[in-house]
Order: C-alpha cells, then sequence, then structure tokens
C-alpha cells in the first residue's frame, strides 16, 4: 500500500529523475471558494514501465516500503499516515495513453495555500545534479485569487572533455526528443500570466519540452507565472 506523502513526493521528483522516459501532464482546475482539484498523470514507455515493477525497485526507508509508482497506483490510500495539510483527499488511477503506461494521481485541495508550504516540506530527490526549485503560492491582497510562481534553474555542469560532452548531449537529445511536461491551470479569470492563455482568459497552460529545460542556461531559469482569480 502507498505511503500518502511518499507518493506526493514522487510527483514532486520523479520528473527530473526519468525524463527522457515520460511525458507528464497537470491539469488544476481552480472552484469559486478557492479550493481546487490537481489531476497529475505520469506516462511512462514500457520499457521504463517494465523496469519500474522488477523486484530491482523495490527499495525500503527506514524501515518501510518505499512506494512503486505503478505496482501501487490505483490502491486505496491509506489513512495513516494522514494526508498533508490542505489536502482533502487522493486517489489514483491507473490506465494506458497510445502504448504507454500511465498512473493519474487526483487530490482534492482544501486549501492550495497550505498543500504547497506542506509539499516545501517532503523529502524529494536532491544533489548539485538536480534543478534549483523556487516555487510559492500566495493569496492576493487585491482579488480573490492566488499569485503562483514556479520556477527551474538547470545546475551548472560540470567541466568534462569536448569529445564527452558532445557523446552526452546527443545522448540527451535522443532521449528527450518528444518529451515534455504540460501544466494547466483553470479558474475564473488568469492574469499576468507568461504561459498560453484561452481566448476567454480562464485557462493558462505552459507546454515544455523536456529537452529545452535540460539546455536551459543556469542564468536564465524556466518560470511559470499566473494570477489566479477564483472569483
Amino acid at each position: 500500500m502507498m505511503a500518502s506523502r511518499g507518493m506526493i513526493a514522487i510527483v514532486v521528483g520523479l520528473p527530473m529523475l526519468l525524463a527522457g522516459c515520460l511525458d507528464i501532464t497537470k491539469d488544476i482546475a481552480f472552484r469559486s471558494n478557492g479550493e481546487a482539484r490537481v489531476e497529475v498523470e505520469i506516462a511512462l514507455t514500457p520499457q521504463l514501465a517494465a523496469l519500474m515493477q522488477s523486484p530491482m525497485f523495490d527499495q525500503k526507508s527506514n524501515g518501510k516500503e518505499v512506494p512503486n509508482l505503478l505496482r501501487d497506483c490505483g490502491k486505496p490510500w491509506p489513512a495513516d499516515p494522514p494526508l498533508p495539510a490542505g489536502v482533502r483527499s487522493a486517489e489514483s488511477r491507473r490506465g494506458k495513453r497510445g502504448d504507454m503506461e500511465t498512473c493519474t494521481m487526483i487530490f482534492d485541495v482544501a486549501d492550495p495555500v497550505k498543500a504547497v508550504e506542506e509539499a516545501q516540506k517532503m523529502d524529494v530527490p536532491s544533489g548539485e545534479n538536480m534543478p534549483k526549485q523556487d516555487f510559492s503560492l500566495v493569496r492576493l491582497d487585491s482579488a480573490p485569487g492566488y499569485r503562483l510562481h514556479a520556477g527551474f534553474a538547470m545546475p551548472e555542469r560540470p567541466p568534462m572533455p569536448p569529445e564527452t560532452a558532445k557523446m552526452i548531449e546527443a545522448m540527451m537529445s535522443a532521449m528527450l526528443t518528444g518529451r515534455q511536461i504540460s501544466v494547466s491551470i483553470s479558474a475564473q479569470r488568469i492574469e499576468n500570466t507568461n504561459g498560453e492563455l484561452s481566448p476567454d482568459k480562464r485557462r493558462v497552460t505552459w507546454r515544455l519540452p523536456l529537452e529545452s529545460l535540460v539546455n536551459t542556461p543556469p542564468d536564465k531559469p524556466v518560470s511559470f507565472d499566473a494570477d489566479i482569480i477564483y472569483r
């Protein structure tokens, strides 16, 4: 049975670990009372899906089993440990998209600000080779809504011989081509955004090819910004 905090940490940390082998789609819909429904679909190639379900991915942390993204997908969410503050309920569903295996996680979020604050405290993969993240969600003073900022900056690449660098770039390009992260937010109105805004200004979408993220210089971070007016 999956651990709630561990599974949510996977949602936060997995994208950069398995970048070339999956697509990630996140859809967030804000209700008129400020609550939100969050759907995160992680789609894995058949090769990675088979690898993820092999015994070699069985791990333990502090004597407890670490959740397995695919094998645990679709199982009932346990009551203990409790869900993070701000999250009312959570479930997961396993499916397929084309030849890819998918796991979709659905969260009913009663307090988005608290949920983000709690997510910041979670243990996720870190290290000098991981992207630096700057993520915040705060309430607006001028309207019933939130200001979102999510920034990602790639670390400096370690020095290496030119031939090695070319080989790594070619390998990464082959792995990442066609893979992307897509994030969409819908609400009563979206303002001050750097994403793709729908004609009625009720939905914003960011589509980020993983290849472009990896090749972004450290001094030019990628950011998602928007003011989300829910009423």
